[in-house]
Order: C-alpha cells, then structure tokens, then sequence
C-alpha cells in the first residue's frame, strides 16, 4: 500500500505550475525562429486551401493532402486543417504565428497530461510526472512542424473526455445528462477529425477514468460505468460515425486505396512485418525511458540483425508486463493497466501491426506512449516509501533537466531543412534520405557543385529512387555533364507521368543533343513521337533534322507534332520557317 503522500501547501503549487510553464516553453523556443520546413512546406506555405475564411468549411470536404494524387494516402483531417487555415487568415500566413500557435497547445498539453497524473497520484508524483512529460525530447517534432500538432490536438481532447467523463452521471436529471453527452460527442468527434489515432479517444478516456485512481477511492465495476454513462456512448457513436462517414465521402474508401507501405516495409508478409516491428521494442523503450539520437526519419536500417530473437523476446517481456498490470487491478490497483494501455493504444494505430503505414517508426507517433509512460513513472513514485519517493524524484529532476537540454539541442535542428537534413546524415550515415534532402535543398538555392556529390551518394544507396535520379539528372545536366544526365533521365521516361512533363522531356532531349549530337536526338525521340511528349519530340526532332540537313524529315517532324498539338507556336515557328510561302497565310 502507498505511504502518505507529500502535499504541497497553495503557494508552493503555483511554483510548481510556473515551474511546469517554463519546463515546457524555454526547450522549444529555437522553434520560434523557424521557416516552414519538413511537411508544413505541404500542409501550410503551399496549400491555397488554407487561404480565405471560406476553409473552414471548404476542409471538411478535402483529403488532408491538398493533392488528388495523395487521397490514396487515406487521412482525413478537417478539424487539425481548420485551425491552421483560422491562422493563416488571422495572421496572413507568418510562419511565426503558426509556431506559436504549436507552442501554445503543447503548453496546453503539457497542463492537460498534469491534470491527468493528479486524478490517480499524490501532488508531487504528478508534477514530477508532468515535468518529465514537458521536456521529453519525442515531443520536439510533434511541436517545431506545426503540421504533425494534431497528435497535440488528440491528446487534448482525451485529457477533456477524461474530465466530462470524470463527472459523476446524472441519469436522472436528463437534460444536465444530455448536456454532458452532448459534448463528449462533440470532443470524440473532434479528436477523430483531428487525426485518425484520435478514434481511441473514447476508449483510452473511459479507461483512465475508471481505473485512474487510487486504490481505495469510491470506484464502479466496469459494468456499472458503462451503464451509467449509456447517452455519452450514444453520442459518442453519433459523432463518430458522422466524422466517418464525411471521410468516406471524401476519400471514397474507409482506408488507403493502395498499399502505403514504408521503405522496407514494402514486399514483407504480414506476419514477418509484425516480427520486424516488434524487433523495434526494445529500441521504442529506450525512446521513450532515455532518449539518444533522435531523428526526424528512421529507415529500414534501424531493424537490428536478429529480428526474430528480439520479436521474441519483446513479446515475452510484454506479455509478463500485462499479466502483472492485470494482477495489480484485480487487487484493486488499475493505475499500472491504465498507463500500459495509454502506451499501446496510442501507439498501435501506426505501429503497423495491423497493416503498413507510411514509416517505420517517427517521433510523433510515440507522443501518446510518452502519455502512458508519465503515468507509469507517476504512479512508482506514488508508490515508494517517503525516502524512495525523494531519492527517485532527485533521479527524476535529473532526467528532467537532461531531456529539456536535449529539447533544446534538437529544436535547434528543427529550424531550417540543411539543418535537419544535416542532423539526419549525423544520426543515421546510412540511410540514403539525408543526402537526397540535403542534395536538393543545394540544388534549390543554386549550389550545384555541393548538390552533386551528396546526390550521387543519395543515387549509389537508392538506385530505384526516381525523385533522386530525377534531382540528379538536373544537377548532371545544370553542370555541363550533359551524357550522364541523358543516362540518369532516360529511364523515368517508362512513366506516363514524366513523359506529360514538357520540361523534363526537353531538358533530356537536350541533354542528348549536347552530348551526342543530333542524330542521336533522332533516336531519342523517336519512340516519343506517339506518347504524351510527342510535340515535344517533334519540335527537338525536326531542328535535329534540320542540323543534319534533312528539311523534308524536319518537315514530317513538324507536321506530326502539329496533328497532336496544332496550336503549339514553338512548332509553328519552326515549320513555317521551313515554308515561307504559307507563313502569311498563318
């Protein structure tokens, strides 16, 4: 049983929750400095959805990637895209404001987790607890891109179902009962729209409430709550169900409409993607117990060598964790089971157990296991005797100190591209992302000649990369290495897609007249003369032929590119060059 706990007198609770303030602002003010970077490039700076007060009506008609070649991607969030594009018309769109907004809501977070730990442990152990949740390093990526708060925005919710919920039912005075139900419809269907995760609300939030608690506290039987709670449930699923049902009209499926498997995900059966992934655990738990070096990708060269062995393992170690959280609740102690299911709840839905997701492994998707984990941590420390309880809370003030350092250090990391491109080359040399990255953000501010080394490097790891043989194409061709970039570019052209870009089908039959001659355009673009860069083709065909002193194939060049595209003036100019005769007919 639990010793008397230390209580803290008014005073010394509000230095406590100025304390918490600064823990959970001072870490993440290198974010403040910051452009929009990473997927806010995407999400906020590009996206014209955003622009006027008429999205926050128009988002809960689009997908959550302003492209209609991502809808396949299968996320819908309206609510998350509604607050961003509230800011964007509020502000006009400074980065600064949207940083702050992120900051803002982690300081929300952060008081909301504090809220949590004091329904179910003493007041130190939960400001202990809050302290370590506020400057935990997982949380940086979740904050500095502005795009990935709607993790933020979930757990909010979860923290708000817990205190409605919290409050006793009413099933007799029906109109305060329905009061009561209407809103946690109202916030269940709000943390789905924010991200899809956000569909475990409901069930993490009753959890908490009904085992969150000390043991000899007033407590129901399962039953009993539910029972009690029956129109908050109905409301809950009305919610639900309507958030569902908009995502279903918009995307047109439930899920993804293809595979959105992850590098090294790709290829894997079911069963050996669940061995390689719970290969991870022991990873995910120094993650979440001591972090190291963070990332902002994880590739598939953070799988250790005998998956098996640690899957294995793993399972174990959890399996026997289980049975003791389910032991203690049946003595009447549920705190353990709430904070393990805080952990693998919020984790599962981008665990890809069930099915593959777009990455392996990332820092925001553990931001609700960093929930469960400030539970765990709260609770052993509720647990210990007076003197433990001191020795462990000096240990945890430590902890805490070294992950708000770390924060910062990584917030920095967060404030441009080359910076957190750099940062992902240092943690992981292996993976090839980090001098694609790095190698097109050179390329985008003219620097060529750092772009081509770490672009060739990025192609030698990932040959079957097309955006990288694509970037370095470019590079090779903006260099004067004109045969190379011919070699890089020609196989992107087995894609309709590229073959429909103009400017890519005439930087490579450029790129082959310059370094081969013209006749060797003749050859290039002749298999192009009956694809979607036909006009294209006859245009660099023709004034190949013409080089070669050919006017009559110039002149079928010209004319076939015309029958697929009379209006196009480049062709026009050419051909009747070659006819002067009809020029002032035209």
């Amino acid at each position: 049983m639990p010793t008397a706990h230390l209580s803290l007198s008014p005073r010394k609770r509000l230095i406590g929750a100025a304390a918490l303030l600064v823990l959970a602002v001072v870490p993440l003010l290198p974010t403040l400095r910051a452009a929009f970077i990473y997927d806010d490039t995407t999400i906020i700076r590009d996206n014209v959805l955003l622009r006027g007060w008429g999205a926050l009506l128009h988002v809960w008609g689009q997908p959550y990637w302003p492209s209609d070649a991502l809808t396949t991607l299968g996320l819908y969030r309206p609510l998350h895209i509604a607050m961003l594009a509230m800011i964007w018309n509020v502000t006009g769109g400074g980065a600064l404001w949207f940083h702050l907004y992120a900051l803002l809501l982690a300081i929300i977070t952060v008081f909301a987790v504090s809220y949590i730990l004091r329904r179910g442990v003493g007041t130190m152990a939960a400001l202990l607890g809050a302290a370590w949740f506020a400057t935990h390093p997982l949380h940086v990526e979740a904050v500095a891109s502005v795009a990935n708060t709607s993790e933020l925005l979930v757990t909010t919710c979860t923290a708000l179902l817990i205190r409605i919920l919290g409050r006793t039912a009413l099933p007799g005075n029906v109109s305060r009962d329905m009061q009561r139900a209407l809103l946690v419809g109202l916030l269940s269907a709000a943390a789905l729209a924010a991200k899809e995760s956000g569909l475990l609300s409901l069930p993490l939030a009753a959890l908490t409430v009904w085992g969150w608690q000390r043991p000899g506290a007033r407590s129901t039987s399962l039953a009993t709550f539910a029972r009690e709670n029956a129109r908050a449930w109905s409301a809950a699923f009305i919610g639900i169900v309507a958030v569902l049902l908009a995502r279903l009209a918009v995307l047109g499926a439930p899920v993804s409409h293809g595979s959105i498997a992850a590098q090294g995900l790709t290829g894997l059966s079911g069963g050996e993607r669940v061995v390689a992934m719970m290969s991870l655990w022991p990873r995910i738990a120094r993650m979440l117990a001591w972090p190291g070096s963070l990332s902002p990708f994880y590739g598939p060269t953070i799988f250790p060598e005998h998956a098996g062995g640690l899957a294995l393992l793993s399972g174990l170690v959890m399996l026997a964790i289980a049975v003791i959280a389910i032991g203690l609740a049946r003595r009447g102690d549920r705190r353990p089971l709430v904070a393990l299911a805080w952990m693998g709840l919020t984790y599962f839905p981008a665990s890809n157990l069930a099915a593959a997701t777009g990455q392996i492994l990332s820092d925001r998707t553990l931001f609700g296991p960093t929930v469960g984990a400030a539970l765990a941590i709260a609770w052993a420390l509720d647990m210990l005797p007076n003197f433990g309880r001191r020795v462990a809370a000096v240990l945890l003030v430590i902890v805490t100190l070294r992950g708000a350092v770390m924060s910062a250090h990584y917030a920095v990391a967060w404030t441009s591209h080359r910076a957190l491109w750099t940062r992902l080359a240092e943690v992981a040399p292996n993976e090839h992302l980090s001098y694609k990255l790095l190698g097109m953000d050179a390329r985008a501010r003219g620097d060529t000649a750092r772009a081509l080394p770490l672009l060739e490097r990025a192609f030698a790891m990932a040959p079957a990369d097309r955006q990288i043989r694509f970037e370095l194409g470019q590079v090779q061709y903006a260099t004067g290495r004109y045969a190379a970039a011919a070699r890089s570019l020609a196989p992107l052209l087995t894609d309709g897609a590229a073959r429909s870009e103009r400017e890519f089908v005439a930087l490579y039959l450029d790129a082959v007249g310059r370094a081969d001659g013209p006749s060797s355009v003749v050859r290039a673009a002749a298999p192009l003369m009956h694809s979607e860069s036909a006009p294209v083709a006859a245009l660099f065909m023709g004034v190949a032929q013409e080089q070669l002193g050919n006017r009559e194939g110039a002149d079928s060049a010209y004319a076939a590119g015309l029958r697929r595209s009379a209006g196009d003036s480049a062709l026009l100019v050419r051909w009747m060059a070659l006819h002067p005769e009809r020029a002032h007919h035209h």
